[in-house]
C-alpha cells in the first residue's frame, strides 16, 4: 500500500474550490461599482479622498482606483478609499478617476467619472 500524499490533497483542495467544482454555483455577473466621491464634475484641489462603493453576490476580490489610467491603489477589503494628491496638477485641468471591481471569478465593473482640478495660492 502507497502512502498518503498530505502535499499533494492540500494543494488539490483549494485548487477544486476555487474553481467552484462542487460548489453547484457559478458567477457569471460582474460586481456593482460606483464612484461615491467626489461626484461627476466636480471640483477638486490639493489632497482629494476618494470613495468607491463596490458589491458582489459572491463577494468583492478587489477595488482598483486609477487616475487618468495610472493605477492609484488597489484595495482588498472595504472601505474602498484612497487619497490621491493633486497638488501638484495644473488649475483649470480635467481628470478621469476610474474605479474597478472584480470579483472571485474575475468578473470586472468599471465606474468613472471626470472632475476638475483648482488649486489656489499654495
Amino acid at each position: 500500500m502507497s502512502p498518503f500524499n498530505f502535499a499533494r490533497w492540500l494543494v488539490a483542495v483549494p485548487l477544486f474550490a476555487a474553481c467552484g467544482v462542487g460548489t453547484g454555483t457559478s458567477d457569471g455577473s460582474p460586481p456593482f461599482v460606483a464612484i461615491v466621491s467626489p461626484t461627476a464634475g466636480a471640483t477638486v484641489g490639493k489632497q482629494v479622498a476618494i470613495d468607491v462603493d463596490a458589491s458582489d453576490d459572491f463577494g468583492v476580490q478587489r477595488v482598483r482606483i486609477l487616475i487618468d489610467g495610472t493605477p492609484l491603489i488597489e484595495v482588498f477589503r472595504p472601505p474602498y478609499h484612497a487619497v490621491w494628491n493633486a497638488n501638484a496638477l495644473a488649475s483649470g485641468t480635467t481628470h478621469v478617476i476610474r474605479a474597478e471591481a472584480y470579483d472571485a471569478s474575475n468578473n470586472i465593473s468599471t465606474a468613472q467619472i471626470t472632475v476638475m482640478v483648482v488649486n489656489g495660492p499654495q
